[in-house]
């Protein structure tokens, strides 16, 4: 289980009949499931490829966002349309689909030929993307050092929620996790799993204000800025996600050879690598 504040609701329910919560990033989740780990995870869908053949998805369930995620954020020392290939940027390690939508972004915006590189460690990035409870807490800390709200400029920072971009570029959901269920588990924890989400579904919107209190005090923001974020994520997806998310493996496809790094990433942080290479991520040893 992502322990992000967006997986609350789901955590409220309390675990499957049989299971237990793993406490897992979205890139390691990854790691989890090919090495058995877990039977069951809200995968990212940047992950899909490397789980494809031993998982299957459970219904339609996962974690989407329409129009802003509120925790996908890329935070920049300029505009976005200035953050080319002369720019360093700081990548999150958890992740294994917001690195691949930041990039697809970068380069719808600047041309992917002209995409930042990643920071060294000795060096100052440009541009820093952060993930989940992560970037909440940096909004939250902009808001109280003065700024004002969701700005595109908040306190000298730029602020970009890579969910409205891919919105704005697509007008479809981005799809960020899917639930799935390893080929191999037993019959009876599939029908748990089965059976725990389609009370998660019936039950959601209690759910979700069951979760507020608690997920608000631990990032330390408000009970009404914990309830528009919740209502902002999306859980049980309809036909516009799903279109969202065969748009966003074709585009990523379309753009990033499937067997090479790009260039770009040659002198990245080789922990930042295997995420980025979708041929790495088929072999949980690399990641």
């Amino acid at each position: 289980m992502i322990p992000y504040t967006n997986m609350a609701p789901f955590r409220a329910l309390g675990p499957p009949d049989g299971c237990r919560f793993v406490p897992l990033v979205p890139r390691e989740s990854i790691v989890a499931l090919c090495n058995k780990r877990v039977i069951a995870a809200a995968v990212p869908v940047g992950g899909l490829t490397a789980v494809a053949n031993i998982t299957d998805f459970i219904g339609k369930f996962g974690i989407a966002a329409a129009e802003r995620s509120m925790s996908v954020l890329f935070f920049t020392d300029r505009p976005l349309t200035e953050m080319d290939a002369g720019t360093r940027v700081h990548l999150t390690t958890e992740s294994a689909s917001s690195i691949r939508l930041l990039f697809l972004v970068l380069g719808y915006r600047n041309g992917f030929d002209n995409l930042p590189k990643v920071a060294h460690a000795d060096e100052r990035p440009n541009g820093e993307l952060l993930i989940g409870d992560a970037a909440l807490i940096r909004m939250r800390d902009i808001r109280e050092s003065g700024a004002a709200g969701d700005a595109v400029l908040c306190d000298g920072v730029h602020v970009t929620d890579l969910a409205s971009e891919w919105y704005g570029f697509h007008q479809l959901p981005f799809v960020f996790a899917r639930w799935v269920v390893r080929k191999d588990a037993p019959a009876s924890a599939r029908q748990a799993l089965e059976k725990w989400l389609a009370e998660f579904q019936r039950r959601e919107q209690e759910l979700v204000k069951q979760a507020v209190p608690e997920s608000a005090r631990r990032i330390g923001v408000s009970a009404s800025e914990t309830t528009a974020y919740f209502k902002v994520i999306r859980r049980t997806l309809d036909a516009s996600d799903l279109a969202g998310q065969s748009k966003f493996l074709s585009e990523y496809e379309r753009h990033f050879s499937d067997n090479t790094v790009c260039s770009y990433w040659s002198d990245a942080d080789s922990r930042i690598r295997p995420v980025m290479e979708k041929a790495s991520l088929v072999n949980p040893d690399v990641i």
